[in-house]
């Protein structure tokens, strides 16, 4: 049994992952794999009315209210928890830096000094429990003459701390800390900065960069917002969905693959993408439908010069690619900031959110034929959609990087697409991107259940639990996820066709695969299901199981001058095809009239050591 304490917890940000821990059930240990959630203890100074109704109803949770720098009461958490096998510690508690600023010794005490508590009173344990504590970029600063660092500066988990306020010392003392504290062994202890998180739902915060929700939040609510900071400056920003995601992601690793990726240092930022006040404006009015924009209050500037000029001075590219090497995603795109906020939080946040439609679709626009494809930034996603849009076909193409879409939609020649960001398996924007697909369109002919990923080849003994755990869920639960959403869109508009991308893996795997292998075992396994269930819907589905294709991932495995490994331990080069033909053979059978079927076919290169013994 597992107990989690989360600092902060009657903040939105702690409410948000207490309630997510709520949803999973279950916490991931070192040793034991999910061991289910018993107790979850929300400290915080303050808990507003507006705890969510989940948490207020739950039999699990205990609010505990008090103050960090106090040690004694810093105690009395880790007491209420000493029955329990397994704990785990998040640490969000923090005075913010617009505070921080105003009343340097608070800041200290509670940032600086409830860190240390929080870490003492972990290692007093003896349990050597998990701790992940939130840090931000502001341990980094810029904008004096000086500074090595300037606002055009990449940076990166390697670059030196140079806080310019309070707020940014006392957390790079933390993450010090913290760091010296998992070298010594004390505590399994892992670090994020976080970026501003947009939108943050409720009231506003003392951030000193807090107008970058505000200028979504304030209006969808129909309030006027004044905003401090000009329209242009760019800042570094991340959605509540993608940071809670980083925080159980960089929890659930395990300690050896933390230590592999991060040695001794901690900490690592969590993927941001740098955004405007005018961004995120226009973002919000491309969400809503112009008629709805009545309801939304007005938006006005009354720009601090020395306000703005000191957040355009903060770095805004970072390098998360240590962030990304644990599974973490890319922070997404405005318009679904705006998306995910509304979806969210409209019920309980923003009352008048019923007179605001989503505006996803501007217009319905006629097509012959509709196609739905995941995985479309590159590789046979790309190809795929090339070649369906070349015979008149629209596309929607789904990915987790909207620059990689865009850059497929500029191969298209203009033909009729849409890219909506996805990961594939997070059930609410699958939801989303069928929603947009069928707004948009009115239908949905085909779904190419394309996206996919793969795991270091690792000999079955020395596989990581987190590793089979990240494919399965989006090579097994993507599929799963986007052909049911499919289904219940073709059974409205008279049937479709799925085609899920297998592999020769589901026959025959390469050594060392156990994790890829697996998941396409499954989605074998699924093709069949959604076949037979499919057939009250008119809706067929068939998988193509592609051998060697011309891809990245191929290229990783089937390296020239080495190759691929064998089944008997040697190296070969092995033939490959190439892409435009594993297009072609999609084409073929998307083309099929839905009363024929392909239930599962091969695909491959001729002369590639699958037939015959190898």
């Amino acid at each position: 049994m597992a107990a989690v304490i989360i600092t902060g917890g009657g903040g939105f940000l702690g409410q948000c992952l207490a309630t997510a821990l709520l949803e999973k059930g279950t916490v991931t240990t070192e040793k034991d794999g999910c061991q289910p959630l018993k107790a979850l203890i929300l400290a915080d100074i303050y808990f507003a009315d507006t705890l969510q109704p989940t948490l207020s109803a739950s039999p699990i949770v205990t609010k505990v209210p008090g103050d960090i720098s106090n040690k004694e009461y810093c105690q009395s958490l880790f007491d209420a928890t000493a029955s329990y096998n397994h704990i785990s510690i998040f640490h969000c508690g923090a005075v913010m830096s617009g505070d921080g600023e105003r009343d340097f010794d608070l800041c200290l005490r509670v940032n600086l000094y409830g860190t240390m508590h929080m870490l003492e009173c972990a290692r007093a344990t003896g349990k050597f429990p998990k701790m992940v504590v939130c840090s931000a970029g502001a341990t980094i600063g810029s904008g004096a003459p000086t500074d090595y660092i300037s606002c055009d500066d990449t940076i990166s988990d390697a670059t030196r701390a140079t806080p310019h306020t309070t707020y940014g010392a006392t957390k790079a003392c933390s993450e010090l800390l913290l760091s010296d504290y998992a070298r010594r062994g004390f505590v399994n202890a892992r670090g994020l900065r976080l970026p501003t998180i947009v939108v943050r739902a409720g009231k506003p915060n003392a951030a000193t960069t807090g107008c970058y929700s505000g200028v979504i939040r304030e209006p969808l609510s129909g309030v006027d917002v004044e905003l401090p900071i000009a329209s242009h400056v760019p800042h570094a920003v991340t959605g509540k969905r993608a940071a809670i995601h980083g925080m159980l992601l960089i929890h659930d690793a395990k300690l050896e693959e933390i230590e592999r990726v991060l040695g001794f240092d901690r900490t690592i930022f969590l993927p941001a993408v740098p955004l405007s006040l005018g961004d995120l404006q226009n973002a919000l009015y491309s969400v809503v439908t112009p008629d709805s924009r009545a309801s939304l209050g007005k938006i006005t500037y009354k720009v601090d010069e020395k306000l703005s000029a000191v957040v355009g001075s903060f770095p805004t590219k970072v390098d998360a690619s240590r962030a990304q090497k644990l599974g973490v995603p890319e922070a997404p795109d405005a318009e679904n900031l705006v998306r995910e906020y509304i979806e969210d939080f409209h019920p309980a946040v923003v009352d008048t959110i019923q007179m605001i439609s989503l505006n996803t679709s501007k217009e319905r626009i006629q097509a012959d034929k509709v196609a739905v494809i995941t995985g479309g930034g590159s590789g046979i996603g790309r190809a795929a959609a090339i070649r369906l849009s070349k015979a008149g076909w629209a596309v929607v193409i789904a990915g987790r990087a909207m620059s990689a879409l865009q850059d497929t939609k500029k191969l298209l020649s203009g033909a009729e697409c849409l890219c909506v960001p996805t990961d594939v398996s997070n059930v609410k924007e699958v939801v989303r991107l069928f929603s947009e697909a069928e707004q948009r369109y009115g239908k949905v002919d085909l779904l190419f259940n394309n996206a996919g990923i793969n795991s270091a080849a690792s000999s079955f003994e020395d596989v990581k639990f987190s590793d089979f755990e990240r494919v399965i869920k989006t090579n097994v639960g993507g599929p799963f996820l986007c052909a049911r959403e499919a289904m219940r869109v073709m059974a409205k508009n008279g049937g479709g066709r799925i085609i899920n991308n297998g592999s020769i893996s589901a026959h025959s795997p390469r050594p060392g695969s156990a994790c890829y292998t697996a998941s396409k075992h499954a989605v074998l396994g699924l093709t069949k299901c959604i076949a037979l269930d499919g057939r009250k819907h008119n809706v067929a589905c068939g998988q193509i199981d592609f051998g060697n294709v011309v891809s990245e991932i191929s290229k990783a495995t089937n390296k020239p001058g080495s190759g691929a490994m064998q089944a008997n331990g040697t190296l070969m080069e092995e033939p490959m095809m190439s892409m435009k033909d594993a297009a072609e053979t999609l084409f073929c059978m998307a083309n099929l009239p839905l009363e024929a079927n392909v239930l599962q076919m091969t695909v491959m290169a001729s002369s590639m050591p699958f037939v015959g013994r190898g």
